[in-house]
Formats: structure tokens, C-alpha cells, sequence
């Protein structure tokens, strides 16, 4: 059995997030206590993105090209599960802010409902 102390330790050097369609964009749904600072305003309350653009072919060039390797699992139902560690965590949140910054995101359903 592990520790509290060492479980932190092993996955805050993980990126772990799960993608499923929803039409023709995807939710984002991260694993809590992992994520970036700089890509915490990009997540809701619960953990998540929606609507975002991916495109994972992307994702394997840039990983690809920063020597990073990932673990990409596909559900039968066509979900997406993304898995990367250390520098590879690193290389793995620089392509989803770049996802995110590229992507036209419409307003949240609390933005849209306000107005």
C-alpha cells in the first residue's frame, strides 16, 4: 500500500484527460489535482472543457516532434483517454492550450443562459 504523500507525488507528474464527442466538439474532462496552472481557467468547477476543437493527429506530430511519449486509449463509444508523465505532461498541456487558444469556444452555458 502507498502513501497519501507518495500517490501525490506519482501523478502530479501526470496529465490524465478523458475526451468524449458531443457533435462536432469535444468535452474535456481533466483528472482533478493535475492540471497547469496556466490551463486552470480554461476548466470549470467539475473538471471541465466544452466545447473544444481537437485534432489528435496533431497531438501525435507535436508529441512526436518533442520526443514525447503518451498513452492515447480509444473507448468503444469513441472516447478518448489521454495519458502522459513528466516532460511528456508538460509537452501534453502545451498542445491543449494551443487547442484551446485556436479553437473558436463559444460562451458556457452559464454565459449563454445569462444572456
Amino acid at each position: 500500500m502507498i502513501s497519501r504523500a507518495q500517490a501525490d507525488q506519482r501523478t502530479s507528474n501526470e496529465l490524465n484527460l478523458f475526451c468524449s464527442l458531443e457533435g462536432e466538439a469535444w468535452r474535456v474532462h481533466v483528472r482533478p489535482g493535475v492540471l497547469p496552472r496556466y490551463l486552470q481557467h480554461c476548466f470549470d468547477e467539475h473538471g471541465e472543457a466544452y466545447p473544444v476543437l481537437l485534432d489528435f493527429e496533431d497531438l501525435s506530430r507535436h508529441m512526436e516532434a518533442n520526443g514525447a511519449a503518451f498513452e492515447k486509449r480509444v473507448t468503444r463509444l469513441g472516447g478518448v483517454e489521454l495519458l502522459a508523465r513528466d516532460d511528456a505532461a508538460s509537452a501534453l498541456a502545451v498542445w491543449l492550450a494551443t487547442a484551446f487558444a485556436s479553437g473558436v469556444r463559444p460562451g458556457t452555458r452559464a454565459t449563454d443562459s445569462a444572456g
